[in-house]
C-alpha cells in the first residue's frame, strides 16, 4: 500500500532532518566538485587538443585506478569503523582505524607505483603504442601515493560526518588546483599537465591533513583496533574497488588500445559530463553511509530502510532536470569542449541514461557494505565488471565511441540493479519503490 509521504515528520526525525541538511551541505560542495571538474575538462582540451589530451585522460585513469587499488578496500572500511567507534560515544579506536589505514595504503601504493614505473615503456610499446604516453604515463605516477592518501583522509572525515571538508578533499581540491596553474600558466602538451597534476596532488593530501588535525576527536583511553578484523572487511571491497575501476574505465582504456588518442578523448569528456548527473549521488552518500553503519551498529534496520528511500527522493529530485539538460541538448554541451567533439554527442546521451539508472537505484553499494554484506558487493561488481568488459572488447574495435559508451553504460546499470537485489533479498526493502515508507 502507497502511504502519502509526511515531510514534516521526516524533518522532526534527528537522522532524517541531519541527512537532509548534511545532503544540501554536500550537495552545494559537491556542485562545486561538478563545475571544477568540468572547467577543468574543458580548459584541458583547449588548450592541448584532443590528442594531448587524449594521452593526459588515459593517463590520468590509469593513476587513479593505481590509487584505488592502493587503497585495497580500506575506503568504506574505514568509514564504517570511524562512524561505528564515533557512535558509541567513546571515539577509543578511531585513531587506530585512521593510522592503519594511512599506513597499509601508502605501502601498497608505492609498490604499485614503482612496479608501473619499471613497466611504462613496455606498457606502451605493446598496448597502447601511443607517441608520448610513457612520459606522460610516468611523470604523473609521482602524483598516485599522493592521491591514494588524500582518500583515505576524505573517508576518515566521512566517518567523523565532516561531510563538506570529506568532499573538499575528495573531490574540489585536485581539479580547481589544476585549473588554477592551469590558468596561471599555461602550457600546451600533456606532459606539462601531468607536472600540475603532481603538485595538486600534493596539495589536496597537505589539506586533507590539515582538515583531519582539526577534526579527529580526541580520547582519554586509545585502543588499538583489530587488523584481522579490518583486513578481512577490506579484502572483499579491494576485488570491490579494483572491479569497479574496471567498470569505470575499461571503455576508456579499451579505445586506448584499439582507437586514436582522440577518440580517448571524445570518450573521457562525454563519460565525465554525463557524470555530472551523479555529484548528487555522491553528496548523499557521504552523510548517508556513516549512517547507516552507525543504524545497523545499533540494530536498528527500520531506520536503515526509511533513510535509504529519503535519499533516493533527494536524488531524483535533483538528477532529474540535469538528465533532461544532457539528452536535450548533447551536441551543444560537447562542443564547450572544441567543435570536433560534436561527433561525441550520442556518447554522451547512452552514457548519461546508464548514469540515471545509478541514480535511480540509490546507494545500494553503500547499504551493503555498511551493513556487513560486502561478499554481495563484490559479487554484483565482478559480473558486471565481466559485462563491461565482454561487450568493450566485442563492441569497440567495430563501433568505436559508441561501443565504448554502451559498454560502460550496461556495466553501471548491471552493477546497480544487481544491488536493488541483494538489498531487497537481504535487507527486506526494494529502493525502486522510492515512494513507500
Amino acid at each position: 500500500m502507497v502511504k502519502t509521504l509526511n515531510w514534516r515528520a521526516y524533518l522532526s526525525e534527528p537522522d532524517m532532518r541531519d541527512m537532509l541538511l548534511g545532503s544540501l551541505a554536500g550537495l552545494l560542495v559537491k556542485v562545486l566538485a561538478a563545475i571544477s571538474l568540468f572547467a577543468m575538462n574543458v580548459v584541458v582540451t583547449r588548450t592541448i587538443g584532443a590528442a594531448e589530451a587524449g594521452l593526459f585522460f588515459l593517463a590520468f585513469t590509469l593513476i587513479t585506478i593505481i590509487a584505488t587499488a592502493g587503497r585495497i578496500g580500506l575506503d568504506q572500511a574505514v568509514v564504517r569503523f570511524i562512524a561505528s567507534d564515533v557512535a558509541s560515544g567513546g571515539s577509543k579506536q578511531t585513531h587506530s582505524v585512521f593510522s592503519k589505514a594511512i599506513q597499509w595504503t601508502l605501502a601498497v601504493t608505492l609498490g604499485l607505483s614503482l612496479v608501473c614505473w619499471l613497466g611504462a615503456e613496455w606498457l606502451n610499446n605493446n598496448v597502447f603504442e601511443l607517441p608520448g604516453f610513457e612520459l606522460v604515463f610516468r611523470t604523473m605516477l609521482f602524483s598516485a601515493p599522493f592521491m591514494a592518501l588524500y582518500i583515505i583522509h576524505a573517508q576518515a572525515l566521512q566517518g567523523l560526518k565532516k561531510v563538506s571538508r570529506a568532499m573538499l578533499v575528495s573531490s574540489v581540491v585536485l581539479p580547481v588546483g589544476i585549473l588554477l596553474l592551469i590558468l596561471l600558466m599555461p602550457v600546451n602538451n600533456a606532459k606539462a599537465l601531468s607536472d600540475y597534476v603532481v603538485f595538486a596532488s600534493v596539495l589536496t593530501l597537505a589539506t586533507g591533513w590539515y582538515f583531519w588535525m582539526q577534526s579527529a576527536p580526541e580520547a582519554k583511553v586509545q585502543m588499538p583496533f583489530s587488523s584481522a578484523l579490518l583486513r578481512a572487511t577490506c579484502m572483499p571491497l579491494w576485488t570491490v574497488a579494483i572491479v569497479h575501476q574496471v567498470i569505470q574505465w575499461s571503455s576508456q582504456l579499451l579505445l586506448g588500445v584499439w582507437e586514436s588518442a582522440e577518440s580517448v578523448a571524445y570518450f573521457a569528456t562525454a563519460q565525465r559530463t554525463a557524470m555530472l548527473t551523479s555529484f548528487i549521488l555522491f553528496a548523499v552518500n557521504t552523510i548517508a553511509a556513516p549512517k547507516f553503519a552507525a543504524m545497523h551498529a545499533t540494530g536498528n534496520m527500520q531506520g536503515v530502510k526509511r533513510m535509504a528511500l529519503i535519499s533516493v527522493r533527494i536524488m531524483l529530485a535533483v538528477s532529474v532536470p540535469v538528465t533532461l539538460c544532457i539528452l536535450l541538448f548533447p551536441a551543444w554541451l560537447m562542443s564547450v569542449f572544441g567543435e570536433e567533439f560534436r561527433q561525441a554527442a550520442p556518447a554522451l546521451v547512452i552514457l548519461a541514461i546508464g548514469q540515471f539508472i545509478n541514480i535511480a537505484t540509490g546507494s545500494v553499494g553503500y547499504l551493503l557494505s555498511m551493513t556487513g554484506n560486502e561478499t554481495k558487493v563484490r559479487d554484483n561488481v565482478v559480473i558486471s565488471g565481466v559485462v563491461t568488459v565482454v561487450l568493450g572488447t566485442f563492441l569497440i574495435p567495430s563501433f568505436g565511441v559508441i561501443g565504448a559508451s554502451i559498454a560502460y553504460a550496461c556495466g553501471v546499470a548491471s552493477q546497480n540493479l544487481l544491488g536493488v537485489y541483494q538489498v531487497n533479498k537481504h535487507l527486506g526493502f526494494n529502493t525502486l519503490c522510492f515512494w513507500r515508507s
